[in-house]
């Protein structure tokens, strides 16, 4: 056996490492790769791998550990144990966690991105990284255990950064994880999904995979469906009801082998095949099927291209999104009979106070808030000290606007004044409005009204918008609408135009009625990025910062070099050591964080309207 690093340093032999070269081979990296190579030509590259974890192993356990990592030996004679091998340990500084992630070595697990095998941790770690959600997995994690404080050494192998970082080193302190304990979390996280589908399943070997009708002889009125349902309830501990529940919902999980296959792999947790089950839930049988393919469809296609798996809000989205493209008269229907059944109700509650609920078509509701958020920002921005949370002044003009009165606290109204009030930058009445106000703004602590500018913007195909084709549209904070309300939107007259490209759904081009140049940059930044970069936030950019990626003035302010990140993100970026490279075109944005964990995730923003 051979190990070869930088400066020249080897150490030979069979049955061992020379002491004194691991310990030079340790203070130059805190992490190395191994490579296994046959006849010194073919070779794989296992990935980086704690250099801790190779100094217990003997040879022969090193070789074990690669063919359960699926390499294979072969020599000209069949015989693996006359192949020679070595393993070379690239002893060098660890790479820029913002370079392009290399391919992974192995056939990774649905559960795992790609990239993750860059990430410094433990052998025992990776190990999990080639498993399918199931009992292998689980008896791997069993044997990793739950360590709040990581065995590794995660500190820069560079003793002067590592003492001017003064954050702790990942894993070495609760809240400051390392890329072991995420990547374990994640493996459990995979099981969980795994034990759903599996019970799931266990619960249509005992109810049946279609409803079960008994009927005694001769006695119509003493018919039974699904008897099962009362034993399911004793051993699952559910009242009948809650048993029935059960049984339905995974009867419709397994109607669709294709979702059973991603959510049995993990590529799908719960709540994300739960959210397409759940959109499609008032759909006929073949237009289900074909929403539910098409979704599925759309999920493998992101997972063969290494891209970053859908949250269960995205995935709600895109199915939502379908089901308008291929069921649009499904849709109209519901839409309809849904709007027949608005309504405005009160529930009280504790403390004297009570729950307003308003059941409405959901454009108007956004724009409702909208307008309250908006009117909120206003007051604020010109009564910094006054106490009141954001809820808390929305709630007030809510009742001001509506009773004429207010609550202690609160601002009046004057509802017939359009003017907008308010200085500061969160000021501005229309939330997707970047605009100047082009008069000087009221000072004083005069009423502040409720605006009658624009609230809503519209995402829309411009073929779409003229009425040639009825590609469906989208609303920021609502999701995809038909294309008829849509133009409904438009003709209105309050809105904002994102005009987008009709093969590929990115936006090209932004307006509005109180068009600024002065603005358009902004505009096109959060029309083409909807939300924060951040992987997981679904705060809309319109309520973001436009971010400099390469900070002012080293970085341009250009379309290349901004991005929305709301507040919480941005100030993870600027102070607390999480890296963020752009990587794209800016007809394609896509960016690649770099976490202190040494965990990366690469993402690219999908079009406002997804291409044909």
């Amino acid at each position: 056996m051979r190990i070869a690093g930088a400066g020249g340093v080897s150490v030979a032999g069979s049955g061992g490492w020379g002491a004194s070269h691991v310990a030079v081979a340790a203070r130059s990296a805190a992490w190395v790769r191994a490579v296994a190579v046959e006849e010194a030509v073919t070779e794989a590259e296992v990935g980086p791998v704690w250099l801790d974890d190779l100094l217990e192993p003997t040879i022969e356990q090193l070789l074990e550990a690669s063919e359960l990592m699926r390499f294979e030996s072969v020599s000209g004679d069949g015989d693996s144990a006359d192949v020679d091998r070595f393993v070379e340990v690239d002893l060098s500084s660890a790479a820029d966690p913002t370079d392009p992630p290399s391919p992974a070595p192995v056939t990774s697990a649905a559960w795992v991105r790609q990239e993750w095998w860059n990430a410094p941790v433990r052998a025992a770690v990776r190990r999990l990284m080639v498993l399918d959600p199931g009992p292998g997995l689980l008896t791997a994690l069993n044997d990793v255990g739950h360590q709040k404080v990581c065995p590794a050494d995660h500190r820069d192998p560079d003793p002067r950064v590592e003492s001017a970082d003064p954050m702790p080193a990942p894993g070495s302190s609760p809240g400051w994880p390392c890329a072991c304990q995420l990547v374990v979390a994640a493996a459990w996280q995979a099981m969980t999904g795994w034990i759903e589908v599996e019970a799931a399943a266990a619960v249509v070997d005992a109810g049946g995979a279609e409803p079960v009708v008994v009927t005694p002889r001769g006695m119509a009125a003493a018919r039974v469906t699904d008897p099962a349902r009362a034993e399911l309830a004793a051993v699952l501990r559910l009242s009948v009801s809650a048993a029935a529940s059960r049984l339905h919902a995974a009867r419709e999980l397994y109607a669709h082998p294709a979702l059973v296959a991603l959510a049995a792999d993990a590529t799908l947790l719960p709540a994300a095949w739960r959210a397409v089950l759940g959109e499609t839930s008032n759909l006929d049988d073949e237009p289900r099927r074909l929403v539910i393919g098409d979704v599925v469809a759309k999920v493998e296609a992101r997972r063969r291209a290494g891209r970053r798996p859908w949250t269960p809000g995205e995935i709600r989205r895109a199915t939502k999104l379908a089901v308008l493209r291929l069921a649009p008269e499904v849709v109209a229907d519901a839409r309809d009979s849904a709007r027949s059944r608005r309504r405005v109700g009160v529930s009280p509650d504790s403390d004297g106070m009570a729950w307003l609920n308003a059941y409405l078509p959901d454009v108007d509701a956004a724009r409702i808030f909208h307008r309250l958020t908006a009117a909120a920002a206003a007051h604020k921005a010109d009564h910094p000290d006054d106490p009141r949370c954001a809820d808390e002044r929305r709630a007030d003009l809510l009742i001001a606007a509506l009773l004429g009165q207010t609550t202690p606290g609160a601002p009046a109204v004057a509802s017939d004044d359009p003017s907008p009030s308010g200085t500061g930058p969160d000021a501005s009445p229309d939330p997707f409005d970047t605009d100047p106000d082009p008069s000087p703004p009221p000072t004083g602590t005069g009423p502040v009204p409720l605006p009658a500018r624009p609230e809503i913007a519209v995402v829309i195909d411009a073929a779409t918008l003229l009425g040639l084709t009825e590609v469906p549209a989208r609303v920021p904070g609502v999701g995809a609408v038909p294309a008829e309300v849509a133009r409904q939107l438009a003709a209105d007259g309050r809105w904002r135009l994102w005009v987008t490209d009709s093969g590929s759904g990115v936006v090209t081009s932004v307006g509005s009625r109180t068009y600024v140049p002065s603005a358009a940059l902004a505009r096109l930044i959060r029309a083409r990025e909807p939300h924060c970069r951040m992987p997981g936030c679904s705060r809309q950019a319109v309520n973001c910062d436009l971010d400099h990626t390469e900070p002012y003035p080293h970085g341009p302010t250009a379309a290349s070099n901004l991005g929305p990140l709301c507040r919480t993100h941005h100030n993870l970026k600027t102070h607390h050591g999480y890296r963020l490279v752009n990587r794209s075109a800016t007809e394609h944005p896509a960016w690649t964080w770099a976490f202190p964990s040494g965990l990366t995730h690469t993402d690219e923003a999908d079009p406002p309207l997804p291409g044909p």
